[in-house]
């Protein structure tokens, strides 16, 4: 019996140590993590345009830091605040193209015309006019600071994956009345920078008095362009959607009202109600984890197809 205590102790006293070296152990930071992509720096300019819609410029300094076998670096998907956007703009020549991508949140996507490699930095910026981003006296402050104000809470899109060197949001000040203390005025702009570590996201706001601007709320559509995303993905489904656009000409069941996004309080913004990039900012080509999510966006759901014929059924 002294014997089998014996064996019993020692054995706790061996589990005490290894806990107590287990506790001792540094805990895992951001600088022991290996990432696929690091981004250097991420600009974003806002200028107001006359009916409250803003016209942003994105500009990316992004490393290629881990070549992964095929899933070459061809393209990048960036969260953006929600599906009235349109516009797209590419600002630099290695840029093929750039356009509205809907995947279970709303982005642009942007193709390179080359493919790169571990070691390149790719230096890219592209623009867009985005529509409803601003939240109507009467949703936002609750007699607070804001209260009265036309406020613009945004918060760009953000990388799960990938860590964020330097981010710069640079907001025309003209007309704004009061803005978050995390941002100053330098010049024409107001201007808010940091670092971000992967999945940490940044923001501003911004309030205007009524009469400013007129804030006009716009839908934009992305029927086609959509439509021309799920035949590339998709292949013989298209046959599918064609047949369901048929029926959608010929039925009214799925001709309502599409509704526009509003900022926090409702309508469609990319799976979240916010006047945000409520949808996380990911390397294409399936980099980075965008695999297992279902980046590529080969998942193509009945349902879907008919929001987007729906949608097309309006405009035609």
């Amino acid at each position: 019996m002294t014997r089998v205590c014996t064996k019993i102790m020692a054995a706790l006293a061996a589990l005490l140590v290894a806990a107590s070296v287990l506790l001792m152990l540094p805990r895992k930071t951001e600088a022991l993590q290996v990432y696929y992509d690091k981004i250097h720096y991420y600009g974003i300019e806002a200028n107001l345009l006359d009916n409250g819609a803003v016209e942003f410029i994105y500009t990316f300094d992004w490393e290629v830091v881990i070549d992964v076998v095929d899933e070459p670096f061809k393209w990048v998907k960036i969260g953006i605040p929600n599906s009235n956007a349109h516009k797209f703009k590419a600002l630099t020549d290695n840029i093929k193209s750039v356009k509205y991508m809907s995947d279970y949140g709303s982005y642009a996507k942007v193709k390179f015309r080359k493919t790169y490699h571990a070691g390149d930095v790719i230096h890219f910026s592209f623009s867009f006019v985005q529509e409803n981003l601003f939240e109507t006296p009467d949703l936002y402050g609750n007699g607070g600071v804001w209260s009265g104000l036309y406020v613009y809470d945004y918060t760009p899109g953000w990388f799960d994956e990938i860590p964020v060197e330097k981010y710069e949001i640079k907001w025309n000040v003209a007309n704004v009345v009061k803005y978050t203390n995390n941002a100053r005025v330098e010049g024409q702009y107001l201007v808010c920078t940091g670092s971000l570590k992967a999945g940490e996201r940044a923001n501003i706001v911004i309030g205007y008095r009524p009469g400013s601007y007129s804030f006009q709320y716009k839908d934009v559509s992305h029927f086609w362009t959509e439509l021309g995303a799920f035949t590339e993905a998709a292949g013989p489904i298209i046959l599918v959607a064609v047949v369901l656009f048929v029926l959608t000409r010929v039925s009214d069941k799925y001709r309502g009202h599409t509704g526009g996004y509003h900022g926090h309080y409702g309508g469609h913004g990319g799976g979240c109600a916010c006047a945000c990039a409520c949808a996380c900012a990911c390397a294409g080509g399936g980099r980075a984890g965008c695999t297992k999510k279902d980046f590529y966006g080969t998942k193509v759901s009945t349902m879907r197809i008919r929001k987007i014929l729906k949608d097309g059924a309006e405009d035609v």
